[in-house]
């Protein structure tokens, strides 16, 4: 009778624990199933693409430092290497993530001297379930040109000196290879003129629709593409940038033929293109690279 006992209990136990171990195998399924939705990365493999910011964001604590270079129109011909040797307009940007959506960062363009401040704000993230289809960001930035203008007969004030870019990126990745992303885009200049690089000097604000796109051809490798439709001025034209991206570990470079000798978004907008089918385009590269200066 005890023995009896003692195996019934014994009995009991174990089916108490496969009871215990079954349902957490079951929560441990659930939870498994549960992050399945999560939200979909690497829309494009850096945050630019080749010129214009990109939804795709950076984490808490990780710097993205990028180098960005342009030179003159490949119709300069063999003598000037194909604008190699002129027209050169070089930007340096530091961009580091405070929290999984907001990122804050400066840089500098030697076109006329610009300094500017940006802060990228994720709005929405494209899910794998395709309950939220697409990712937006809001991207504003600041800038100072800080170019001396003492030869004018009234020089430039602070105030005179600021610019100012809005955008709203929308993008999704619509295969693991393609993704497209549109920027309605408006740009404001307090004070323009012939001593600066804007297409026209009796206009103060533009606006604009970037459409930026990539294909992955392979694991590391892109094809890139942006263009920029100027939507008022009489001077302005689109920009038009064919590109190839190649991702090294922490570095994503960047080679690309451009019809606009800016770098930043608001001289890519208001200022001037060359006819990209008439060999008035030029050469220019840029070099990104991501770093993680914090724990996650």
């Amino acid at each position: 009778m005890i023995k009896m006992k003692k195996t019934l209990s014994l009995i009991i136990l174990i089916s108490v624990i496969s009871l215990f171990l079954a349902e957490s195998a079951f929560a441990q399924l659930e939870r498994t199933r549960v992050q399945e939705v999560r939200p979909v990365e690497l829309t494009f493999m850096a945050p630019r693409n080749i010129n214009l910011y990109t939804v795709e964001p950076l984490s808490p604590g990780e710097l993205h430092y990028s180098i960005m270079h342009t030179f003159g129109t490949v119709d300069s011909g063999i003598r000037n290497l194909w604008g190699i040797d002129q027209g050169a307009n070089v930007r340096f940007s530091f961009e580091y993530g405070l929290t999984e959506r907001l990122s804050l960062g400066f840089g500098r363009s030697s076109l006329d001297k610009v300094v500017d401040f940006t802060g990228r704000y994720a709005l929405l993230k494209q899910m794998s379930d395709n309950s939220m289809p697409v990712s937006v960001s809001l991207n504003t930035s600041a800038g100072i040109n800080t170019s001396s203008f003492g030869f004018l007969a009234e020089d430039y004030t602070f105030s005179d000196r600021l610019n100012f870019t809005g955008s709203l990126l929308i993008a999704r990745k619509f295969t693991e290879n393609f993704s497209l992303q549109v920027s309605p885009t408006v740009v404001h200049f307090n004070r323009v003129g012939q001593e600066t690089n804007v297409a026209d000097t009796d206009l103060n604000t533009y606006y604009a629709i970037g459409v930026a796109t990539r294909y992955k051809i392979k694991p590391r490798t892109a094809v890139s593409a942006q263009y920029i439709p100027t939507l008022n001025g009489e001077n302005t034209s689109y920009n038009l940038a064919l590109g190839i991206d190649i991702e090294t570990g922490g570095h994503v470079f960047q080679m690309f033929f451009t019809t606009s000798r800016a770098l930043n978004d608001q001289y890519l907008i208001a200022g001037e293109n060359g006819d990209f089918f008439d060999r008035q385009f030029r050469f220019g590269f840029n070099v990104n690279r991501l770093f993680n200066i914090r724990g996650r």
